[in-house]
């Protein structure tokens, strides 16, 4: 995303074709959502139970 920002695409790169920048976006994005909901299951699996004080 940076990169297009300042105008920079994968079809300047000598010898690619624009459709490797989508092909390789759309995967670390879906390895990103990946990891994050494995993050999110983990730590509500491991998290210790909440322990409220009574006062």
């Amino acid at each position: 995303m940076i990169a297009s920002a300042v105008g920079f695409t994968v079809g300047d790169a000598e010898g690619w074709s624009p459709w490797v920048g989508y092909v390789g976006g759309l995967a670390f994005a879906g390895l990103g959502l990946s990891l994050a909901l494995c993050t999110r299951s983990y730590q509500r699996r491991t998290r210790p139970p909440a322990v409220l004080a009574h006062s």
